[in-house]
This record gives C-alpha cells, structure tokens and sequence, in this order.
C-alpha cells in the first residue's frame, strides 16, 4: 500500500463512525476456539462503542492455512485474520495488506518489542500482535533434586566431554535397576526415568539450539542457512543425547512428537525444553502429581536463544473509504487492553500489550503456576518469514529426523535439507 493509503487510513482514531451498510458486519477470523470465545465479550463492548458489528469465524489450524491461499487468489479475505510470520508474506504479496503504523499510532509503543518486529518490516508495521510464545525449560523439580541439580543453570558445549545439561541428564537418568548411563550392566531398554527431551522440533530445540550455537535457520535474504557448522554441530549434539541414552530413543520421538510431552507429564522425564503454549497442557496434566518449574532455554556458547514467535491480526484493504475506516477502528480496538484483556486473562498466549503482564501472571498464579520468569528475553531464535517458507521447512525436518533415527549424522543430512528446502523457497 502507497502513501496515499496510510494517509487515508489515519482518521481511523477520530469520532467519525465508520457508516457500512446496513446488515452488514466485518468479519474477522482465527483458528481458536478458545480465542473467539475470549473475543466474544470485547467485540460486543466494540460494538456498543462504535456501532460497527463483528462477526468472527473459526478454522481448525490445517483449514485455516489451506483455505488461506483461495482466498487470496479469490480476493474474499476477511477484514481482519489472525496471521503467522511464516504466511504474512503469501498475503502481503497481493498487495491488499493494510499498513497498520498510522492506525496504530501510539498504542504501538505499549506492545512488546519482540513481538511487534516480527511483523515489522523497511515498508513498514504489518499486524498488530495478540499474543507472543517462547521456548522454556521445564524441570520436574523432584527428580532434579534428588540429582542435586540446578535447572536454572544449564548450558552445553557441543564438541566437549562433557556439559551441565549432558552431566545432569546422566545424574538423573536410570534403568529399572537404578543405574545411570555409563554405569555397568545399565540398561537403556529399562530406563525408569529419562533425563532430557531431545527430539527433532523446529521451534523447542532445533532453533533455541543452532542460534545458541551461534547458528541461523535463516538468513537476512530468506534462504535457509542451518546447515552451517554451527548447525550441524547443534543438531548432532541433540541427536548424541539420544544416542547416549541421556534422552527417549531417536526412533520413537521422530514417531511420537509429542512423547517427550507424555514422559514429563508422567513423572518419567526431568527435563523437558518446549514453549509457552505448552503451559495449559502441563498444568492441566500433572495437576498435584508432583512440583515441576519454569527456566530458561538451555544455553550454548553464544547464551540462550528461546524462539519468539507471534499472532497478529492483520486487516485488509476492502477499497472502500467507510470499510476501510471500520477495519482501521477494529485495528487499533485489537492492540489495545480491551482487545486483548480476555486473551491474557485466559491464559491464551503471552499478552503482546505490556500493561496486561499483571493481569496474565495472576490468572496463571490462581491456577497454581508460576510464570513470572518468564520475561522478554534479550536474544532470540526467529521463526521462519518469507513466503513458502513453511513448506521450506517442513521438507528439511524429515530429513533432519533422519539424524535423530541413527540413519546418518548431521554433517551429511543437513546440506542435504537445506538444499531441498532451497529448492521450495525458489
């Protein structure tokens, strides 16, 4: 969008309602059930304030993202759609996108920094974040105690003998007999309890670790970049976690993505490295089993490199002043504390406006987890951009997995994802 159409969009703020036809309302989709739901109460509130009326519709996530391209060739987007950084430029690429930096004005600066940038580009501010998730270490504090450990403290060192997350793994760790990896006659086939997860996942491990090697999934430009040495030195160090028996068996975690999950949540992992949006599924699973806590992802030679990701909203430009008027009205209403309240309130999601912290930690402290160490981490992990990029990496990961199997190391599979995933990119 032009000049012209920032410039136009700039009076979204002023009394003037925003005139649409009669029955007519915008429409507004996401792929959450629990967010429309947490929605419902704010839009009616939007509704009374401004007259204009929205309805919103729900897509389960795999028909969100196939729907999503039809409707673009189509041009029957909604007015406004919860998006990824990986799909913002598949929409962007039609031209239709609203800038948002105007509609935004000021309520821009109370929005978390982190989040906010991964919609931002040189051309300018591209959705308004909700919601933001990062990679966290969670202990079973238990099992960690009884290893005379410190979950708070943990780093590797790929290419060492050893580290503080291999030594701890190791410590807790056992077999049905109660010896530990390196121990004579242990057992990996009997392991009671396992010490760390390490599995092939993108946003967990795969990205908090290469970028804490010193690594990039992706470059400036948008190539894919993780088979660098650092890359391949990251990956083959988690693969070797499960070679070693310090982690559930490569084979089963590449055919069970969520089993490093199902462990933690039983009482038979100690070390779990996963994301926020893990939260709701912890704690309404383990319940009162046993006392488990948050730390941060595990550091490498470069610190700790937690993957940010983000939901935004994003509007569309319908070519119609009055339209575009309402849209820039319902924009603004999304990023600030009414929009959002409902949304931090129910848990869903790291609350993207700074003054809704409060509000977020005492709902996650009333059911009984403690969250407030988990801040704004000073570096970051970045999520796949570009379009196609999420095709891109979906073709690398099986691939990938092929390390974590014992099929090949990392210094032969990863060149080989990259290039295939190069190849989907174009």
């Amino acid at each position: 969008m032009g000049v012209m159409g920032a410039g136009a969009l700039a009076g979204c703020t002023g009394a003037a309602p925003a005139e649409l036809e009669d029955g007519d309302a915008l429409r507004m989709r996401v792929w959450s059930e629990s967010a429309a739901s947490a929605y419902e109460a704010a839009l009616e509130a939007f509704t009374e304030s401004t007259g204009i009326e929205v309805g919103v519709e729900v897509m389960t996530w795999d028909d969100y993202w196939t729907q999503l391209p039809l409707d673009v060739a189509s041009g029957k987007l909604p007015d406004v759609l919860w998006m990824n950084t990986a799909n913002l430029a598949q929409v962007r690429a039609d031209g239709n996108l609203l800038e948002i930096g105007e509609i935004a004005g000021d309520v821009a600066s109370q929005w978390e920094t982190a989040a906010t940038d991964l919609y931002r580009t040189e051309d300018g501010l591209w959705g308004v974040p909700q919601v933001w998730e990062q990679s966290i270490l969670v202990a079973h504090e238990g099992l960690i105690g009884e290893a005379d450990g410190d979950a708070a403290a943990l780093s590797f060192e790929a290419g060492a003998p050893t580290d503080p997350l291999r030594d701890l793994a190791r410590a807790v760790t056992v077999d049905g007999e109660g010896r530990h990896p390196g121990d004579d006659g242990f057992d990996p086939t009997s392991r009671a309890i396992h010490g760390f997860g390490a599995q092939p996942d993108r946003t967990a491990l795969l990205g908090p670790f290469i970028a804490a090697q010193g690594g990039q999934w992706q470059d400036e430009k948008g190539r894919m970049t993780f088979a660098s040495g650092e890359g391949i030195a990251a990956v083959q160090y988690l693969a070797d976690l499960s070679a070693d028996h310090l982690a559930p068996a490569g084979t089963e975690t590449v055919e069970d993505p969520e089993l490093c999950r199902t462990l933690f949540q039983s009482g038979k992992l100690g070390l779990l490295q996963t994301g926020t949006y893990d939260l709701h599924a912890l704690s309404e699973e383990i319940g009162k089993k046993f006392t488990w806590g948050i730390h941060p992802a595990v550091e490498g030679p470069e610190g700790s490199f937690p993957m940010v990701h983000a939901i935004a909203v994003v509007g569309m430009d319908p070519d119609d002043d009055d339209r575009r008027d309402a849209v820039g009205k319902l924009l603004r209403f999304l990023g600030g504390v009414d929009g959002q309240r409902d949304l931090a309130e129910n848990r869903l999601g790291i609350p993207a406006h700074r003054d809704l912290r409060g509000a977020w930690e005492k709902s996650w402290s009333a059911a009984g987890v403690d969250v407030s160490m988990i801040d704004l981490p000073e570096t970051v992990a970045r999520p796949e951009t570009g379009n196609r990029s999420t095709i891109a990496t979906g073709t690398a990961l099986p691939i990938i997995a092929e390390v974590f199997r014992g099929e090949t190391d990392a210094a032969e599979a990863l060149p080989r994802a990259q290039k295939a995933a190069n190849k989907e990119l174009g």
